[in-house]
């Protein structure tokens, strides 16, 4: 049997048919031009001396291009860092010396930011800023990228490590979790079995392409022969006009993109999503009531799933078309081995709270440059998360929070989760997160930050409500109001950022 590698699965597939593979905005990309364009890319950096073993760093918004690098760095044998947009010079210059990157990718409002990465970094980095934003006459370095006049045949790259992304660093400075060939492949493969990925389908993109979700999403949906919508952000109105022209039958968000959907069904109607077959829901964990309303308004299946950028983007979901059940976060995806550990590592039994562990082919090579991390979260062989939960007796897991996350009331263990959930059934709520607040005497007291729809609300209504529904420990002893809950740019909210306001408000 002959072991292809993931290019050239992808480039056979787009070969095999000509037909509209990616859509953006008003344009629209033929299979043929996608292989075309990625080819050329591939030309381009071996023009730039970029060969197999280098780092190729990519920082665009999402658009069919961003994609197209990555194809063609792999066909160069290169491995590709994505960075976050909303990255500062420091920590760009950070991840381009972490990674050792050899070239750099930009859009043209983003080359100050760049060059100064680069001066700071002391590092030699080449750069490729471009105009992205043609409308009839593309730049000449986009000419070059793209559309060169005659590409020499490349053999077809198969580096070993495809991707080096980066952690969000909450914990400290950012780590780069190396995925593999295998990794990536075995994981798409996965998610099209689970989501049941076809070639009639096509996926509305709109989580940040810097990110593993969408990412991989998009390459599952390319290798099996579908199509993309790819647009630079989400933005409600424009996802219900793209959703309505060109007709996506599923998309992957996360919890607060449903809420704003389920907000915006009054003006847009419960059938302007009607294309739509399913939505994924990952990131973080969606509040039962949020679920609930979205489905009630739109009648779209969500499926909610769990995974880690260090386990390649899922490891476990709901199954599209067997039992699921609302508030779990699933069974394990095939190949995948998840499981529920104590803190000596031992295996727990059904309905015990530990930590969600997890080994198969999706797990990472590891961290770049980290030795001592990489040998702690995979120690023993298993991909130790950081998240608590537990599994029913019929398989199914339930995220109950981050460890770290984990209040502890005079000896109690308070999970945040489970206040949150409850304060969001509340009447007036849009939005809530529970840390723990330092006390001298209790160790930490529970505190809630609310983002409420109606200014009548009051502290101790949710107070009360807790009171009446939860054991008197778990209960929040403060609620303070915001406008909005700090977030990063999949929309998970940044509870490290909530402490540091509780920490500078401590006499």
């Amino acid at each position: 049997m002959v072991n292809y590698s993931l290019l050239q699965y992808i480039e056979m597939n787009l070969l095999d048919h000509d037909r509209d593979t990616v859509f953006f905005y008003e344009k629209r990309y033929r299979s043929g031009e996608v292989v075309n364009m990625y080819r050329s890319v591939a030309g381009y950096l071996t023009d730039h001396g970029i060969t197999s073993g280098d780092v190729v760093a990519v920082d665009l918004l999402n658009r069919p291009e961003l994609l197209m690098i990555i194809m063609g760095s792999w066909l160069a044998g290169a491995t590709v860092t994505p960075i976050n947009v909303h990255l500062k010079d420091e920590e760009i210059s950070y991840q381009l010396s972490d990674s050792k990157a050899k070239i750099v990718f930009a859009e043209s409002s983003y080359g100050g930011k760049i060059d100064h990465a680069i001066k700071i970094s002391g590092c030699k980095i080449e750069k490729a800023i471009c105009d992205f934003d043609w409308t009839e006459h593309p730049d000449k370095l986009y000419q070059e990228l793209f559309f060169r006049k005659s590409i020499e045949k490349v053999d077809i790259g198969n580096p070993e490590d495809l991707f080096i992304i980066y952690t969000s660093g909450t914990t400290g400075r950012p780590k780069g979790a190396i995925l593999t060939s295998q990794n990536v492949h075995r994981e798409v493969i996965q998610l099209q079995q689970v989501v049941n990925i076809q070639q009639e389908d096509r996926i509305i993109i709109i989580l940040p392409l810097f990110h593993v979700n969408n990412l991989m999403f998009s390459i599952a949906t390319i290798l099996k022969g579908g199509s993309l919508v790819i647009l630079r952000k989400f933005d409600p109105d424009e996802f219900y006009t793209f959703v309505e022209k060109l007709k996506p039958t599923m998309f992957s968000g996360v919890p607060t993109i449903y809420k704003m959907l389920t907000d915006s069904a009054s003006k847009h109607g419960k059938n302007s999503l009607s294309s739509l077959k399913i939505g994924i829901c990952g990131a973080a964990p969606m509040p039962i009531k949020w679920f609930e309303d979205f489905e009630k308004e739109y009648n779209i299946k969500i499926i909610e799933g769990y995974g880690m950028t260090e386990g390649t983007v899922a490891s476990t979901i709901n199954p599209r078309y067997g039992p699921r059940k609302i508030g779990s976060i699933g069974i394990p995806l095939p190949g995948q081995d998840v499981r529920i550990f104590s803190d000596e590592d031992v295996e727990l039994l059904p309905g015990q709270i530990g930590e969600i562990v997890i080994r198969g082919p999706n797990v990472m090579k590891g961290y770049l440059n980290r030795d001592k991390e990489t040998e702690e979260i995979l120690r023993n062989g298993w991909l130790h998360s950081g998240d608590l939960g537990y599994m029913d007796r019929e398989g199914y897991f339930y995220l109950v929070d981050r460890k770290k996350d984990m209040i502890i009331r005079g000896g109690e263990n308070v999970y945040p989760k489970e206040v949150e959930n409850l304060i969001s059934r509340m009447r007036g709520v849009s939005e809530v997160a529970i840390v723990g607040k330092p006390d001298k005497l209790y160790g930490e007291e529970v505190f809630a930050f609310v983002v409420r729809n109606d200014i009548n609300l009051e502290q101790m209504e949710i107070i009360n409500f807790c009171k009446s529904n939860l054991a008197w420990f778990k209960c929040p002893k403060e609620v303070k109001f915001l406008d909005s809950l700090p977030k990063n740019s999949v929309g998970k909210i940044q509870k490290n950022e909530l402490r540091k306001f509780l920490q500078s408000s401590l006499p």
